[in-house]
C-alpha cells in the first residue's frame, strides 16, 4: 500500500506541474464482493465449501489536455477465504494491488502512448483463470513499461512500433522469475471507414532466472482483417503462423522439477488465428461469438497452446438492470498435459442509485484431464459504490477512464481460458 500512495504522490505531482492546464478529474470506487463455491479450487477431492471476500478501493486520476491525456489507474484489494475449502489453498488471505501510469499524445499524423505498471496477484488464483490447473502457491509481482507510436502515412495507411519489457517474480522461491522483452511492428490499411487489414510481426524474448539460464525467443506473424459488415454485425478473424525455440545457456538442470516451473526445450510452429462477430440484435441485446487457437505464456513463463470457443449474451432490461450469459470450451495443452474446460455464468446487474450498483452471478466450470476430473458451482454477489472527488461525476472522460481500464484488463487476459466475466 505504501508503495502505491508513493507512485500516486508522485505522478499527481507531476499533474500538478506539467498539465496544470490540463481538465483534471478524480474518480473512485469502492467494491465489495462475496463468493460461496462447492469446489473454489477446483479440486478432484475438495475438503469443502469455500467462501471468499474481497474488498477494494479504485482511484482514477485523469488530466486531459487537447492534445495529451494523462491516466493514474490504481487499485488495492484485500481478499479473505473462510470454511473448510480454506484449507485446500496456501495462504488464505492477501492484498493483491496495481498501479498504472499512462500518457497518450496526439499530433495531426501520429499518436505516442507510454505506460508503466505493477501488480501483485494470488498465483492459484491466477492459475485457475489461465488453465483451470491451480499447482502453485503464494503471490506474484510483474512490473511492465511498454510505449509506442503510430504514424498515418496517408488517409488509407499507417504503421505501428510498440516495446515491452516486464519483470515477473514470485514470493514462493520454488518459481522462477523471469524477464520477458516484447516488440511489435505492424501496417495498417483503410480498405474504406468500416474495413481494416492489419498486417503485423510479434518478437518475444523470454528469459528465466533458473539455473539451467532458460531462455526463448518467439515470433508471431499475423494478418487480421476488421469490418463492420452492417450497422448491427461487426466481423473480426485474424491468421497466422507462430515460432517457437526454448534453449538453456546452462547444463544444469532445474532443481526443482515438480514445481511446475520447468520449460521444454526445442523449436516448434504453429498455426495460431481467431474469429469472432458481434451482433445488435436489437436495440437492448448483442450477442457475440469466438473461437480463437492461440500459443500464450502463462504467468509461470510456460508456453501454453489453447483452442477455445466461446458465446456471450448481454440484455438491458430497462435503464437500471441488465442480464448476461456467456459459455465458453477450452482445450489446453500446457507442459505436455491435455486437460478440457468449461465455463457457464449468468449474471444480473442493477443500478441502485447513480452511485451504487450491484451484481450477482451463478458460475458453472469443469475440467478434464490435468489434474483430475473436477466441477465447482460458484455464487457471487457485489456491491459497488461509484464516487467523485474532483471534477464532472458525467465528464465524457470517465468513459475514457472505464474504456482504458477495460481494455488493460482485457489485455492481461488475453489467452485465458476463463475470463472474469464478473
Amino acid at each position: 500500500m505504501i508503495r502505491l500512495i508513493l507512485v500516486a504522490s508522485l505522478c499527481l505531482g507531476f499533474l500538478a506541474s506539467g498539465a496544470f492546464a490540463a481538465d483534471v478529474s478524480i474518480k473512485g470506487s469502492l467494491n465489495e464482493t462475496v463468493e460461496a463455491s462447492d469446489n473454489y479450487f477446483l479440486l478432484p477431492t475438495p475438503v469443502g465449501t469455500t467462501l471468499k471476500s474481497l474488498s477494494a478501493l479504485n482511484l482514477d486520476f485523469l488530466a486531459r489536455t487537447p492534445t495529451t491525456r494523462y491516466l493514474l489507474d490504481t487499485n488495492y484489494s484485500y481478499y479473505k477465504y473462510f470454511g473448510p475449502g480454506a484449507a485446500d489453498t496456501s495462504p488464505t488471505s492477501g492484498t493483491p494491488a496495481s498501479t498504472t501510469f499512462s500518457i497518450d499524445h496526439k499530433t495531426d499524423m501520429s499518436k505516442y502512448n507510454f505506460a508503466t505498471s505493477w501488480q501483485r496477484r494470488d498465483v492459484a488464483t491466477t492459475q485457475l483463470t489461465e488453465s483451470g490447473n491451480a499447482t502453485s502457491r503464494g503471490f506474484l509481482d510483474t512490473y511492465n513499461i511498454n510505449g509506442g507510436v503510430t504514424r498515418d502515412l496517408n488517409r488509407t495507411d499507417s504503421i505501428l512500433w510498440s516495446a515491452s519489457g516486464t519483470k515477473t517474480s514470485y514470493t514462493n522461491s520454488n518459481q522462477t522469475p523471469y524477464d520477458d522483452f516484447a516488440t511489435t511492428g505492424a501496417w495498417i490499411h483503410r480498405f474504406n471507414p468500416t474495413t481494416t487489414l492489419t498486417n503485423s510481426v510479434t518478437f518475444d524474448w523470454f528469459d528465466a532466472d533458473d539455473p539451467a539460464k532458460t531462455e526463448r525467443l518467439f515470433w508471431k506473424i499475423m494478418t487480421g482483417l476488421k469490418s463492420q459488415l452492417s450497422s448491427r454485425l461487426t466481423f473480426n478473424a485474424s491468421v497466422g503462423e507462430a515460432f517457437a525455440n526454448t534453449y538453456q545457456k546452462n547444463a544444469v538442470q532445474s532443481i526443482n522439477p515438480a514445481s511446475g516451473t520447468t520449460f521444454q526445450t526445442g523449436a516448434t510452429n504453429g498455426a495460431v488465428g481467431d474469429i469472432g462477430l458481434t451482433y445488435q440484435l436489437l436495440k437492448s441485446t448483442k450477442v457475440s461469438l469466438t473461437a480463437a487457437h492461440s500459443i500464450m505464456p502463462t504467468t509461470l513463463g510456460q508456453l501454453q497452446e489453447i483452442s477455445t470457443i466461446g458465446f456471450l449474451l448481454t440484455h438491458d432490461i430497462n435503464h437500471f438492470s441488465n442480464l448476461s450469459f456467456s459459455t465458453q470450451f477450452a482445450n489446453n495443452v500446457l507442459a505436455g498435459v491435455e486437460s478440457d474446460l468449461f465455463s457457464t455464468q449468468i449474471g444480473y446487474g442493477y443500478q441502485l442509485t447513480r452511485e451504487w450498483r450491484t451484481r450477482l452471478s451463478y458460475t458453472y466450470r469443469y475440467r478434464t484431464g490435468g489434474q483430475g476430473f473436477a466441477q465447482s458451482s460458484t455464487v457471487l454477489f457485489g456491491l459497488t459504490y461509484d464516487f467523485t472527488m474532483l471534477g464532472n461525476p458525467t465528464a465524457n472522460g470517465q468513459k475514457e477512464v472505464e474504456t482504458e481500464r477495460e481494455t488493460m484488463r482485457e489485455t492481461e487476459r488475453l489467452g485465458q481460458a476463463f475470463p472474469n466475466l464478473y
